[in-house]
């Protein structure tokens, strides 16, 4: 048994280490997004806890509301593009696979630039 204490007051990954079937993330809009990019094997769960975000998934832009669970797809590009400052979103995906996250090239980080906080 793991217990993390508080889970959701501690941005960044958690059980990512070797033997766990899950990587927990969580992140705030308080601070910025990473850059798009894609996972070759691997989905990626998005499920917004609070406040509203949007995403950019290949070329189809998604506003997420709270409660809203996105399953992003093996081979899917995708970046948050904008996040209300009250926003907790809960990522949940298998482990870390050597090779698998591919960042995006400029032309489409620039399509899935994070836009400021208003």
């Amino acid at each position: 048994m793991k217990i993390i204490p508080s889970v959701l007051r501690k941005e960044g990954w958690h059980l990512r280490e070797a033997g766990w079937p899950i990587q927990v993330g969580v992140k705030s809009g308080a601070t910025p997004f990473g850059h798009g990019h894609l996972h070759r094997t691997m989905a990626e769960y998005f499920l917004l806890l609070q406040g509203s975000l949007r995403l950019r998934v290949d070329d189809r832009e998604i506003g997420m509301k709270q409660g809203d669970l996105v399953v992003i797809e093996p081979g899917e590009a995708h970046a948050v593009i904008h996040a209300s400052r009250d926003s907790l979103l809960l990522l949940l995906m298998p482990p870390p696979v050597p090779g698998d996250k591919v960042e995006l090239e400029e032309p489409e980080r620039q399509k899935a630039k994070v836009k400021r906080h208003k």
